[in-house]
């Protein structure tokens, strides 16, 4: 794959969905396109700003925190998987609200098991402090 080809791809390829820099490189390595072209097409659309992952992750934490159904590390995980920055002026969700509405929302506290409302909230993303303040453990 040649610079124009591996160019013209990486645009159709933006059309379709906003990528990072490495969620690109990976599917252009997937390509067979060479590591120099890459660079070369990567630089290219930085300088064109068609990638920017800085906005790109503030725009994702932003996304998944006004969903307000999931944690911090929740986002941050979504964030890497993305190959993005891990934005350090982002307002982060309030956990405890968020915990306490969805567990309001999902479970009746009276009649579910405390392990499973605490695993639900685990891999939603929620701090191990959060999950005891929720359920008044004083483990």
């Amino acid at each position: 794959m040649d610079y124009k080809e591996a160019y013209a791809k990486s645009l159709r390829l933006l059309t379709i969905r906003f990528l990072s820099e490495g969620e690109l490189r990976k599917k252009l390595r997937d390509r067979k396109a060479e590591d120099d072209i890459i660079n070369r097409v990567l630089d290219t659309l930085k300088e064109e700003h068609f990638i920017d992952d800085d906005r790109l992750a503030h725009e994702v934490y932003r996304y998944y925190a006004k969903k307000e159904q999931y944690g911090h590390r929740y986002i941050v995980n979504c964030l890497k998987k993305r190959y993005l920055p891990i934005p350090e002026d982002v307002k982060h969700p309030d956990e405890y609200a968020v915990a306490s509405v969805l567990v309001k929302r999902k479970f009746d506290i009276k009649d579910n098991d405390p392990r499973k409302i605490a695993r639900y909230l685990k891999y939603r993303g929620f701090s191990v402090s959060v999950i005891k303040e929720i359920l008044n453990w004083d483990v």
